[in-house]
């Protein structure tokens, strides 16, 4: 999984806003396809610490906890235009979420995202 410094730097945060845009969800799937994507994986996930991550059956929807979804449409608007400043610390965890969406499905993709 990414760190908190990859998710905090700006031009990581642009190129997963462009992967995720590319991936045609609406704001309202993405949480689903998260979830699918980490639940349905036969691996192991780790922390970049070494520690195992351990997702509780509702991780996805505790992490985003936005009924309007808002926050993702704010983040996929980053495809358009980078954000300004890095990311709250209090948004690491639904980028990470994200990040790991990609890991998963598209690791090629994913290595490209964190460069």
């Amino acid at each position: 999984m990414a760190t908190d410094f990859q998710l905090s730097r700006i031009s990581h945060v642009s190129r997963l806003a462009i992967a995720a845009v590319a991936e045609g969800f609406s704001r309202r799937e993405w949480p689903n396809a998260i979830a699918d994507a980490i639940y349905g994986f036969d691996g192991t996930i780790y922390y970049a610490d070494g520690c195992k991550f351990e997702p509780t059956d509702t991780e996805v929807d505790d992490t985003f906890n936005d009924p309007d979804f808002r926050w993702i449409s704010d983040f996929l608007a980053f495809a358009n235009v980078p954000p300004r400043q890095r990311p709250q610390q209090r948004t690491l965890a639904r980028l990470r979420l994200i990040d790991l969406y990609f890991r998963i499905k598209y690791p090629e993709r994913a290595r490209l995202i964190a460069e």
